[in-house]
């Protein structure tokens, strides 16, 4: 009988601790999310001409000490600046497989609905194997998915595990042949108006509030 309670009161300190592990992980998880929400916030409410050179850069390939004489700022600044807009995830790091080289087919899935649901597509066609990345569009093809098949067999099988979706009308795949390479350069063309200005002065945080009151306006109407 003392053996038996012993038992279960063991089981219970068990199951407090492992309670206790499970709520220190939702906090430590919760402050996390608050960080990243905090270093959006301040990404998107003080980015400045710097931060948009800061960003060409970086896209090109610049490490930080290039950043730095390029735009004859102090490497700690360009360091601070550089890990908030990394943080925000206003610019990515992410590695992909030479697929071609690897002997792995890649092409783009164009899918077409007939009904409204196009967010809910676009996640369930996110859940497939062999599928990269899936974006939505306007003008054309509702869904646009990147997607990787080693024979027709497989092609065949993702075209038809999307037509089994709901609300699909029809889906249409391009295989990719070659890929010709752009100049890195070209992003700069992108962000040309913070190179030309001279005026460091902006504040993106007033353009955003213009926008929230453009927006709170068309509300009202």
């Amino acid at each position: 009988m003392l053996y038996n309670l012993l038992f279960i009161l063991k089981i219970e300190l068990k199951c407090i601790i492992f309670l206790g592990y499970l709520i220190n992980m939702e906090i430590a998880n919760e402050a996390i999310n608050n960080n990243n929400n905090n270093n959006n916030y301040y990404a998107f409410n003080h980015l400045d001409k710097t931060d948009f050179r800061i960003v060409s850069l970086l896209v090109i390939g610049y490490d930080n000490k290039k950043i730095s004489s390029t735009l004859k700022i102090p490497l700690s600044t360009i360091q601070r600046r550089t890990r908030l807009i990394l943080q925000s995830e206003i610019v990515t790091q992410e590695y992909q497989p030479n697929f071609k080289m690897l002997g792995i087919k890649k092409g783009l899935l164009h899918t077409y609905l007939r009904d409204g649901q196009i967010r809910k597509t676009a996640e369930k066609i996110s859940q497939m194997e062999g599928i990269l990345s899936v974006t939505i569009h306007v003008g054309n093809s509702d869904v646009v998915s990147e997607f990787v098949f080693d024979n027709s067999e497989d092609l065949i099988d993702i075209i038809a595990a999307i037509k089994e979706i709901q609300g699909v009308e029809q889906v249409v795949w391009s295989e990719e042949i070659y890929k010709i390479k752009t100049a890195k350069e070209n992003v700069i063309k992108s962000f040309n108006k913070y190179w030309k200005d001279n005026n460091n002065n902006m504040n993106y945080k007033k353009i955003n509030g213009l926008r929230k009151n453009y927006n709170n306006n068309n509300n009202n109407k």
